[in-house]
């Protein structure tokens, strides 16, 4: 077995931690803090109430434009270890933001998540830029883990806010894309007959449907599917959203989502704790692809963020074609939330699939794809 695929098997999964019987009801500046963002939304109270029940997280500080008293008191009913404090408003983002190691954006436009993937770029960028710009001023070495979609957009955006600030750190900033590894791990071990918790498929792209390659032919522990189980289990993981909209009257998936987000924002806490052997995939800055800034691959995490990017995995040529095609649409995606905050990049991606070659396609790369 690979070192990576090593890793991977010790890093994915929730935690399994003995029962603390010692509680702690204050939090200083050296204990472990995490901020959701967004905290009273469908999907930030699940996250919230799984977040409380981690023995790692000393204070869990909820926030939202809409009042959050309720829900910090009733979080505090609940008989663990970790603090919780709440916080409404704008004026009162900053008190939130305050020592946070970790900040979960969660929050978006009221209605955006009953939008299209792709409508949900304009309302919810304005509430995204603006949390940044705080997230910039008051904790700026804090890990940010965005959930808000577009994730593929406003993860670009989000750095370059940083970056404006002179607050960036490429390292410490991921789109969450978890989710997409849960649902292909439940939907594959579905075909095979085995237990979700013993199935890790990588998956890479972004956290669109056209984007989100699942890489099947690296499943573990079995990578053995005839070609229609492939198609169906990749239509499945890409489709999932809009079918659980479906069902549920124009709603997204809420508690799934929020299981996932819980779950890599345990693992950050874990990394910054020094926890070796950390793995999960996340749309991060990237230079495993020439012509994406951005990319979801797994990553190894450590005290400050990625440690090691793994980049892609081998695909097979079904995956190779997907990732392909979601090349250009990944490039667009990055470039619209760039020119949000006025970055422009001049050039054009090179698309390897479309003849002709695009002028600035580097020969070598051309040459290995053709």
């Amino acid at each position: 077995m690979s070192a990576f695929f090593s890793l991977l098997i010790q890093g994915f999964g929730t935690i399994q931690a003995k029962k603390l019987w010692v509680r702690t009801f204050s939090a200083g500046h050296g204990s472990m803090k995490v901020t959701v963002v967004g905290a009273a939304g469908k999907i930030g109270q699940p996250l919230c109430l799984m977040l409380k029940q981690s023995p790692l997280i000393d204070e869990l500080c909820i926030h939202d434009l809409k009042p959050t008293t309720g829900l910090g008191l009733e979080l505090n009913h609940i008989d663990t270890k970790c603090k919780v404090s709440a916080f409404s408003g704008k004026d009162n983002l900053q008190l939130a933001l305050q020592h946070s190691k970790i900040v979960a954006l969660m929050a978006g436009a009221p209605g955006a998540d009953a939008l299209p993937y792709d409508k949900m770029w304009e309302p919810n960028s304005i509430v995204v830029k603006e949390i940044m710009g705080e997230v910039a001023r008051i904790c700026p070495k804090g890990l940010v883990a965005i959930g808000t979609n577009p994730v593929n957009s406003l993860v670009p955006m989000a750095c370059e806010v940083l970056k404006k600030s002179g607050s960036y750190n490429p390292n410490g900033i991921f789109g969450i894309t978890a989710l997409d590894s849960v649902r292909a791990n439940t939907f594959v071990a579905h075909v095979q007959g085995v237990e979700p918790e013993c199935v890790m498929v990588p998956v890479v792209g972004g956290h669109s449907s056209e984007t989100i390659i699942p890489v099947l032919s690296q499943a573990k522990p079995c990578a053995e599917f005839s070609n229609a189980e492939i198609e169906n289990i990749t239509a499945s993981i890409r489709n999932a959203q809009g079918n659980i909209a479906k069902l549920k009257a124009n709603e997204s998936g809420q508690l799934a989502s929020a299981f996932a987000a819980a779950r890599f924002i345990i693992s950050l806490v874990k990394a910054l704790q020094g926890y070796p052997d950390i793995v999960e995939s996340a749309f991060v800055n990237s230079k495993v692809h020439p012509f994406l800034k951005y990319l979801a691959t797994p990553l190894l995490l450590g005290p400050l963020g990625v440690t090691k990017n793994f980049g892609l995995p081998k695909l097979s040529d079904f995956e190779q074609c997907m990732f392909d095609n979601a090349v250009p649409i990944l490039a667009n995606d990055i470039k619209k939330g760039e020119k949000s905050v006025g970055v422009f990049d001049p050039p054009p991606p090179c698309d390897p699939c479309a003849p002709p070659r695009v002028t600035p396609c580097p020969h070598d790369w051309c040459e290995t794809k053709n």
